[in-house]
């Protein structure tokens, strides 16, 4: 029963963060004006990462990574939405805070969930280093969340990135 409350507590917030989201018209966002970017993301789990913004302040990113303690290849999807920007005494970078809410599909290799497919959802909070005139960001995110498959248990992910914004 817990479990069902939690999954709907996700859905709506996912679903008013999307509809904020589409009440603005859409610009471009994120370091140096530029929409998408790709990098590195060290922690748990450790791989690489993209984000897109969709509009100027709702985005999509995903991991592809390793998950050292499911022993698993794993996936990432996340919706985020920047609330505010950090006050900071500079024109040099920004400080956007963020949420979203997104899963998680981990593939083990044999580790503590003998080969079973991990399913879960996660609830990213974070905060990015944006600098202004570099498409350069900097990354800090924890992401509590509940593993639904092979058993339902509390996992904690998070960690370290940087992107390269392109376009």
């Amino acid at each position: 029963m817990k479990i069902q409350k939690m999954l709907w507590v996700i859905v709506g917030v996912v679903t008013v963060l999307t509809t904020a989201a589409e009440a603005r018209e859409a610009s471009p966002h994120g370091p140096k004006g530029k929409r998408f970017g790709a990098g590195i993301v060290l922690g748990e789990p450790t791989g690489l990462t993209g984000k897109g913004y969709v509009t100027e302040h709702f985005a999509v990113d995903g991991i592809a990574s390793w998950s050292f303690v499911d022993e698993a290849l794993t996936l990432v999807g996340d919706v985020t939405y920047d609330f505010f920007d950090i006050p900071v005494d500079t024109d040099v970078i920004t400080l956007p805070f963020y949420a979203g809410a997104g899963g998680k599909l981990g593939f083990d290799r044999g580790g503590r969930n003998d080969g079973d497919t991990i399913v879960g959802v996660r609830v990213p909070v974070g905060v990015a280093v944006q600098w202004v005139k570099y498409p350069i960001e900097v990354y800090l995110e924890v992401a509590p969340g509940i593993e639904l498959a092979p058993s339902t248990e509390v996992d904690i992910t998070g960690g370290l990135g940087a992107r390269f914004y392109f376009f």
